[in-house]
């Protein structure tokens, strides 16, 4: 059964590169570019805002509360209140991202 896979498959096998100088350039480029500021991230901020929002406030409660049942020894999960809980800040980010992009 292995040589059919073999025969199917045959192995290849990686030799030496010689692009020895182009990979030193490559190591190269990517020190500028680190040297260079990258833009704040808006996502975290955005999606904070909204799970404190008065939309979303009685769901991250209620997600809250199964938390602390959770960790009481009570034999549940709260996948459904962080489904719904998630929805919400999702509804509320997705139109504030693209303001954003604008």
């Amino acid at each position: 059964m292995l040589s059919f896979i073999t025969d199917l498959f045959p192995a290849v096998y990686a030799e030496e590169s010689q692009e020895a100088p182009a990979e030193a350039a490559e190591e190269a480029a990517p020190a500028a570019e680190e040297e260079a500021e990258e833009p704040e991230d808006i996502k975290p901020s955005i999606e904070d805002a909204c799970g404190e929002s008065s939309a979303c406030a009685p769901l991250k409660h209620h997600l809250e509360e199964c938390a602390r049942r959770v960790e009481g020894g009570a034999h549940e999960d709260c996948i459904e209140e962080l489904y719904h809980f998630l929805h919400c800040v999702n509804d509320c980010a997705v139109p504030k991202y693209f303001s954003k992009l604008a």
